[in-house]
């Protein structure tokens, strides 16, 4: 499967109004002295704050606000999922533009422990770059100056680093394309022999995918809208295999409870690291499919390596809700 590229293109109308800043403390005093001015000019505008923060940081936050803490939301607003990053990016990307829609800005402070493991974090920060790209929101994320790996997380995701209450250009950020193929998406992990599998060919055999994905999501219990979004989903992905990839893939389904589980896998070489993270501009006509297909579906991953590309998307069904 290939797909067009997440081109950095800047947004109609202007500058980019995302900005991604890595904020480095090495205690409590330090981290309230940059922090605390941050929120206090986010309140006073009423931008939609949000916290997704460890026991510690809310603490000292809470402490900082006193009154105005009902202003904050605390929580990572991705919901983020365990393996994805791209799933926590796209999850984030989506919620992030909801709360937005009525005009106002957005602050979000995040640390490691919303996400996991360090490699982890630095996919989604890089999936965030392009996953958040034309919006109005302000990425803060916080690092203890005295972890192990702060060189490598200060300096790979963020395009502008806080010193103090003054934030400067990061010359050592590398763009989403060097960081995620320098740490390639993992596979997904193994579900066993699927319940079902089909094999397709050109693209006269799509009907059939439609047609498969229609009977396999109407047996899940899924409503007519959620059924229409699946194949729709799976048609676009594997449209990309057909007519941009080898022309040929397999489509694989598991049942689990809770959940509807489908794979794409053909032996091409996707051609982006990242594809259908950006939102693609009104009048694009590459690179919608695999975004739709994001929107689409509760999880959706790619990855690649020496057998081929594979996407896996879950739908939640009703037993799962």
């Amino acid at each position: 499967m290939t797909a067009a590229p997440d081109r950095p293109a800047p947004p109609a109308g202007g500058a980019d109004p995302f900005r991604h800043l890595a904020l480095s403390y090495r205690d409590t005093d330090g981290l309230v002295a940059s922090l605390g001015p941050m929120l206090d000019a986010a309140l006073a505008r009423g931008d939609v704050v949000l916290a997704a923060v460890d026991e510690l940081v809310r603490a000292v936050i809470e402490q900082r606000l006193g009154d105005r803490v009902p202003g904050i939301v605390f929580g990572e607003p991705a919901q983020p999922y365990t393996w994805s990053g791209q799933t926590t990016a796209a999850r984030r990307a989506t919620t992030l533009r909801e709360m937005t829609a009525d005009g106002r800005a957005a602050l979000v402070l995040s640390d490691s422990s919303a996400v996991g493991a360090p490699d982890a974090w630095n996919v989604v920060d890089a999936s965030s770059n392009l996953a958040l790209r034309g919006l109005p929101v302000t990425l803060v994320c916080l690092c203890d100056a005295l972890r192990g790996d702060a060189e490598r997380f200060l300096y790979w995701n963020h395009p502008e680093l806080v010193d103090g209450v003054t934030a400067s250009p990061n010359p050592r950020y590398r763009t989403p394309d060097q960081v995620l193929t320098a740490m390639p998406a993992p596979p997904a992990p193994a579900l066993g022999p699927p319940d079902h599998t089909t094999t397709f060919t050109g693209a006269g055999a799509l009907r059939d995918v439609r047609r498969v994905t229609r009977a396999r999501g109407e047996e899940a219990g899924l409503d007519a809208d959620r059924v229409d979004g699946l194949v729709l989903a799976v048609g676009e992905l594997a449209s990309n295999c057909v007519e941009h990839g080898p022309g040929h893939g397999t489509l694989s389904w598991w049942t689990a409870p809770g959940r509807l589980v489908a794979q794409l896998d053909d032996p091409g070489l996707m051609s982006t690291t990242t594809p259908g993270l950006r939102c693609p501009e009104t009048r694009s006509v590459r690179g919608r499919g695999v975004w739709l297909a994001r929107q689409l579906t509760d999880l959706l991953h790619l990855w690649t390596g020496a057998d081929g590309t594979h996407v896996r998307l879950e739908i939640v069904t009703r037993a799962g809700n």
